[in-house]
């Protein structure tokens, strides 16, 4: 015998969530609900809950609530057996009649048929094996694994899988009940429940009760439908609608979201009610509809689509008029202030024949404020620029190449606009290793440099446009063993410049940099070489192995005078250990610098045998020069006036080193040291402390501070040096749990340097066993002007059921490092 079992289902839909019948091979998502403490009167003849399904710390937290589940865990059974036809089934009463050859029995008295966890008890029990039938004409309870059922009769017909119950009441695990007046079953087709009573609130204590006058399911189409259904909250109707369908599966169907609402000073009060269209089986639109009470309304939209070779989204964003905006731009005395405002987001991604794959990336706004006035995922660039690409590429064997259009739109009119690529494409040939053990590889690449058109009429002769190509082969032959390493290399620079000076027609022509035709070829040659030398050692009686790493690096490049080239993409690279082994002291190919020179570094590690990690790790190096250097990012650089620093046979000495804790506290930190003058250049400090001690406790401390030294003109115009902080904050997260039902969630970032807050984030909840309501708020600093801004986000959500307000919990997972793997 099988039967079917009441499961509760959400969809993510508002007023979506039903109860239907269907095999119960799985929980309910962790997400959902409490389990009830007070069980039915009825609830000792049941079979206890096993402790299979209990392991998940989600399901502890709301058993904390609300005590035990109501039924046993669905997976406390092997299924494979329970399906298995030969499984047998086991029949008692105090009296059993009926004939054997025809199969029918007749049980009275303490009856009882088993089969695995199905268990079936009532006084009496029809019985026609033949058929597949048995009929309990009085009361009855039933339980399977997920599932306990009470009835006033019943009958059930094991063939068909469907099943037939007057005046029932259902436990589900973990946490649904409810009552029906009859329940029908005609098994994986059709259900249909009279007179229903659901919740997932403790039975007798109903917080919110879903009634409806009837509800079907259909399982083929994934739909249910209700008549004279009504949500009660707190005794009391909240919503009523005669008629109303929903999805019982996680195919997605057209209806309402969940509605979201809160406040913020700037905008004031705010409610989106979205609305999701869906159009087929691989597209879907999503409508919403914002109002802000001082801005005005807004519509969102976002589109998706999927199919074999393709898929993306597209999103956008429109306000005809916004009022707060408006009397921005008045203030600005701007002519016409009266502008629309949108944004427009859009991902896609495909596949061409030949295994080429190609993408299209468009972020744009309607101006520069959009981002700070609306805080949004819409777009996903930095606040100053937003890029927007298409791109194709493809591998064949040990051949790539990628090709880009590529369009930048600047949210700071007061910076120079971003080079665009227009187009670009790189190519990379990387055979591996030849005969000989010698390892190729080929990079090169095309790119068309354009700015707007807008730059070009300003005339700025420092900013020319125009193409550039670049080939760099290189040969290496790398040996490698257990105790050291060793590698010889010799790379190709060449590239190739068609440039284009932008000048007003009766200006002179001063730019520093050449106009029409460049070329340079650099070749560079390099010895690289380690050592790796290793003890063990213990810590009382716990193993570690200690590793020192000494490293050689000889780089010689000749000089190349590079000044009359443009300066597209090239800037000076990061300053740390790791960056003085590159072959380039420049992040771009605009400027190829000269060398001679021999690097020195050592690293030391300390490994911790038991578990595999690296509590330490530690690296200080240094550069020394045999000549001096003469390429310069500087375009007015004289070489008879080269830097100091450009003179030194040593350069800073760089170090950093990195500890790991007990108790999750990080530690990191970096220096530079300028050995000619006996100072410092720049330090920087990082402190990560994490602490957990127990189920929704957690608690998240980050200190940085960065200091470094900055040259400055005196009175007398002699150049000084002063050492300053440049960077000082404290960052703080936590949870805390007040009692079982209450908890608390905060954010702290403070500037010590500005003696200020950056952003304070403070949030309640309170949790009962059906319901949860939360509240966050925020002060923050918006925007690169740094104005405050005080927003407060409210989300109110039916367990089991739905939720609605602002997503608070996905806005304090971005506050709260962790939040989720602590927070349940």
């Amino acid at each position: 015998m099988t039967t079917k079992g009441l499961l509760a289902k959400t969809g993510g839909y508002w007023l979506c969530a039903a109860l239907f019948l269907s095999p119960l091979a799985e929980a309910e998502d962790s997400s959902s609900n409490i389990l009830s403490e007070d069980q039915n009167e009825n609830a000792e003849e049941l079979p206890a809950s096993t402790s299979a399904g209990l392991e998940d710390p989600r399901l502890l937290r709301r058993i904390q609530l609300c005590g035990p589940p109501l039924a046993a865990p669905p997976d406390s059974v092997d299924r494979a057996k329970r399906n298995d036809p030969q499984t047998p089934w086991q029949l008692e009463a105090d009296e059993i009649s009926g004939n054997y050859l025809l199969g029918v029995y007749t049980l009275r008295g303490r009856a009882g048929l088993q089969r695995l966890d199905q268990l079936l008890h009532a006084d009496n029990v029809e019985l026609n094996e033949a058929e597949g039938l048995a009929i309990v004409p009085n009361q009855f309870t039933y339980s399977e694994a997920g599932l306990n059922l009470w009835g006033g009769a019943g009958r059930f017909d094991i063939h068909a899988d469907s099943l037939e119950v007057d005046r029932t009441e259902f436990r589900l695990f973990p946490y649904h009940q409810g009552a029906a007046r009859k329940l029908f079953s005609t098994g994986a087709e059709m259900s249909r429940i009279e007179d229903l009573r659901y919740s997932t609130c403790p039975p007798g204590e109903e917080t919110w009760l879903l009634q409806a006058g009837s509800l079907d399911i259909n399982y083929e189409t994934g739909l249910g439908s209700a008549r004279h259904a009504r949500l009660e909250v707190g005794g009391i109707p909240w919503i009523y609608t005669p008629y109303l369908q929903f999805p019982i599966d996680d195919r997605p169907r057209t209806g309402l979201l969940p509605p979201s609402f809160g406040q913020s000073e700037s905008d004031g009060g705010y409610f989106t009610l979205p609305i999701y269209l869906r159009l087929a089986p691989n597209y879907d639109l999503t409508i919403a509809p914002t109002y802000y009470s001082r801005r005005g309304e807004k519509i969102g939209t976002e589109f998706r689509y999927l199919r074999p070779e393709l898929e993306g989204e597209f999103t956008a964003e429109y306000m005809d008029s916004d009022d707060v905006y408006t009397e921005h731009l008045r203030e600005q005395e701007v002519s016409d202030p009266y502008k629309p405002r949108w944004a427009v987001d859009w991902q896609h991604s495909g596949d061409l024949p030949y295994d080429i794959d190609y993408g299209i990336e468009l972020e744009r706004v309607s101006d520069e404020d959009y981002l700070r006035d609306f805080s949004s995922d819409l777009v996903g660039s930095s606040g100053s620029e937003l890029e927007s690409r298409g791109y194709a590429e493809q591998s064949i064997g040990n051949h790539s190449w990628d090709a880009e259009i590529q369009h930048w739109q600047n949210l700071r009119p007061e910076s120079e606009d971003p080079y665009r690529h227009w187009p670009a494409i790189w190519y990379e040939h990387n055979p591996g290793l030849l005969p000989g053990s010698f390892e190729y590889r080929l990079e090169a690449q095309a790119i068309q440099f354009e700015l707007p058109d807008e730059a070009k009429e300003e005339g700025d002769a420092q900013r020319p446009t125009g193409r550039r190509y670049h080939i760099n082969p290189r040969l290496s032959w790398p040996v490698h063993r257990q105790a050291f390493f060793i590698e010889p290399a010799l790379s190709i620079h060449h590239s190739q410049y068609d440039t284009t000076n932008h000048l007003p027609d009766d200006h002179e022509n001063d730019s520093p940099f050449a106009e029409g035709r460049l070329d340079r070829t650099v070749p560079i040659a390099s010895l690289d070489a380690g050592i790796f030398l290793e003890r063990p050692f213990f810590v009382g009686q716990r193993p570690f192995l200690q590793t020192l790493e000494p490293r050689i690096f000889y780089l010689y490049a000749p000089y190349e005078e590079q000044d009359q080239f443009p300066i597209f993409d090239t800037g000076e690279r990061p300053n740390t250990v790791a960056q003085l082994f590159q072959e380039n002291r420049f992040s771009g190919v605009d400027r190829i610098a000269d060398a001679n020179q021999i690097t020195t570094a050592v690293t030391t590690r300390l490994l911790d045998v038991t578990e595999g990690s690296e509590p330490f790790r530690a690296s200080i190096g240094q550069v020394h020069y045999l000549q001096d250097r003469q390429v310069t990012l500087d375009k007015d650089q004289d070489l008879e006036e080269l830097p100091e620093k450009l003179s030194r046979s040593r350069s800073d000495i760089f170090a950093d080193a990195e500890l790991r804790l007990p108790g999750d506290l990080n530690l990191r930190a970096e220096h530079r040291y300028d050995p000619y003058r006996d100072e410092p250049v720049a330090t920087t400090f990082s402190a990560d402390w994490q602490y957990h001690p127990a189920p929704r406790t957690l608690l998240n401390l980050s200190y940085r501070i960065r200091e470094e030294r900055e040259e400055i003109t005196g009175q007398d115009d002699d150049e000084e040096s002063i050492f300053e902080r440049t960077q000082d904050y404290i960052e703080a997260s936590g949870t805390l749990p007040v009692d079982v039902n209450w908890s608390l969630v905060g954010g702290w970032q403070y500037s010590r340097l500005e003696r200020t807050n950056l952003e304070v984030v403070g949030g309640v909840e309170y949790r009962s066993c059906c319901w949860a309501v939360r509240g966050v708020s925020r002060r923050y600093r918006r925007g690169a002007s740094g104005e405050l801004e005080n927003t407060i986000m409210l989300e109110f959500e039916l367990t089991g059921l739905t939720r609605f307000g602002d997503d608070t919990e996905s806005f304090i997972k971005d506050i709260v490092q962790d939040y989720d793997e602590a927070v349940f």
